[in-house]
C-alpha cells in the first residue's frame, strides 16, 4: 500500500481502482463484440438489449475518461494519454472524447427509436 509520506505518488494507471475499471470496460467490450455478429439474427428485444449494452459501455468509458481528465492535472502519464485521446478524436472531427461519446449515445438512441418505430 502507498503511504502519504512517500515521495513518489502512485501512477494513475497503477491504481487498483483504475485497473478494475479498465478490466470492467474490457470485459464489457468483449461481451458486446462477441454478440455483434449475431445482431442481424436477433429479435427486437435482443437488438434493444444490445443497444443498451453499448450505451452501458460508453457510460463506463465516459466515467473512466472523467477520472483520466482529473488525474491528468497531476500525473504525466495520464496527461499524455489524455492528449493522445484528444488528438485521435479531433482527427475524426470531434472537439474531444466527450463529444464523440455523446454522439455515439445519440446514434444508439436513434437506432433504438428506429427499432421501436419499425418492429
Amino acid at each position: 500500500s502507498i503511504r502519504c509520506n512517500q515521495h513518489k505518488a502512485m501512477s494513475f494507471f497503477q491504481s487498483e481502482q483504475v485497473q478494475e475499471n479498465l478490466n470492467d470496460i474490457f470485459q464489457t467490450y468483449q461481451r458486446i463484440s462477441t454478440l455483434t455478429s449475431a445482431l442481424p439474427h436477433m429479435d427486437i428485444e435482443g437488438r434493444l438489449d444490445h443497444i443498451d449494452s453499448c450505451k452501458e459501455l460508453i457510460e463506463k468509458q465516459k466515467t473512466f475518461y472523467f477520472r483520466l481528465q482529473l488525474a491528468s492535472k497531476t500525473d504525466p502519464e495520464a496527461a499524455d494519454m489524455k492528449e493522445r485521446i484528444t488528438a485521435l478524436t479531433q482527427a475524426f472531427g470531434f472537439k474531444d472524447l466527450n463529444e464523440c461519446m455523446d454522439q455515439m449515445i445519440m446514434t444508439l438512441e436513434q437506432a433504438a427509436k428506429k427499432e421501436l418505430d419499425n418492429p
